[in-house]
């Protein structure tokens, strides 16, 4: 059995960082919507500290509480040993010192699979063809990218916010991201800023978009084109149809989390293509997918978007400014899906 030193791995990585990092930031205060059951009209959802000042979290109905190893067994589906593991894996490891067994409580490990879907938009629907192509025209993606997108069911419509919006999410609906349909971005709200897009309550970030089809649609798949943010996973579809490749897009909505173990399966023995956006967080989140990745025995690669320009040109930050890229640069694209 490993050992660890608790105090160095609460030093490295303390509850309320390792939420950010699991994709949970806006949960990690003093009265927030708790992420592991349907949001209510009331937060039930704390993270405090304690006279020690170690930092704990309670959800206030039926789900619980504790502290980092809590968290990590009951967010992820993982026994203790392996949410220890993963802890030290996100802390940056070498804590190993005192014996596992030192660890005052037991606990029975979570199923997976134990998050209720997200609360989706009471008139959430498939699309309609104008609306398909608007989002082509937002995204200056081809039609039937949008199209094929709402046919594999990760592309839907709705309100969210009170705006009609399009929406990316997986067939079980554990976790969803909006964006406008007129472009905009979404207001701020509760002290926070401005955003292109809008993660709605519940989600479960570290989940990958697009892996998991209907009918087990991507076991035909054995190319998988990982990209990050629902943008960039709008392009990988019109890409991957562009070139008439067998390539599956999947988006990651976000760099700092890490690959949802449940998804680890999937992907096993897959030949992976990585996109991250042309920026320091973007090529941080690719290298920590890489090694998740080749863990599981697939043949991982990288696509690196720096130095690339677009039409204007003005620098390329991610995969979907690539459809509009300087024509001197087209012929850099064409390794994209090789």
């Amino acid at each position: 059995m490993d050992s660890y030193d608790f105090d160095k791995l609460r030093a490295a990585l303390p509850l309320p960082e390792l939420m950010q990092r699991l994709g949970l930031g806006e949960h990690a205060k003093q009265a927030a919507f708790c992420p592991f059951h349907k949001n209510t009209a009331t937060p039930s959802f704390s993270v405090y500290q304690k006279e020690s000042g170690r930092a704990y979290w309670k959800c206030h109905s039926t789900c619980g509480g504790g502290d980092e190893v809590d968290l990590l067994e009951k967010y992820l589906g993982l026994s203790k040993p392996e949410a220890l593991k993963r802890w030290e894996e996100l802390a940056g490891g070498a804590v190993h010192l005192k014996p596992v067994s030192s660890y005052p409580m037991q606990r029975t490990p979570v199923p997976a699979l134990t998050r209720e879907p997200v609360a989706m938009p009471s008139d959430l629907h498939a699309g309609t063809p104008a609306e398909l192509e608007t989002v082509a025209r937002l995204r200056g993606v081809d039609f039937w990218a949008v199209a094929t997108m709402r046919q594999n069911g990760v592309l839907q419509f709705g309100t969210v916010c009170g705006l009609p919006c399009w929406i990316v999410s997986d067939p079980a609906k554990r976790i969803a991201e909006a964006r406008r349909m007129d472009g905009l971005l979404f207001p701020a709200f509760e002290g926070g800023t401005a955003r292109k897009a809008h993660t709605l309550k519940g989600s479960a970030k570290s989940r990958p978009v697009g892996l998991m089809l209907p009918g087990k649609l991507h076991d035909c798949f054995h190319n998988v084109l990982l990209v990050e943010g629902s943008g960039d996973f709008v392009a990988g579809y019109h890409f991957a149809m562009e070139r008439g490749q067998n390539w599956l897009p999947v988006a990651m909505l976000g760099a700092s989390t890490l690959i949802h173990p449940e998804a680890l399966p999937l992907l096993r023995g897959k030949r992976v293509k990585i996109v991250p956006h042309a920026d320091e967080a973007g090529g941080a989140g690719a290298l920590k997918w890489a090694e998740e990745l080749e863990r599981i025995g697939c043949e991982v690669s990288g696509f690196d978007l720096t130095g690339l320009r677009k039409s204007d040109g003005s620098n390329v930050k991610d995969l979907n400014d690539c459809t509009d890229i300087h024509p001197d640069d087209a012929t850099e694209l064409e390794g994209l899906l090789k």
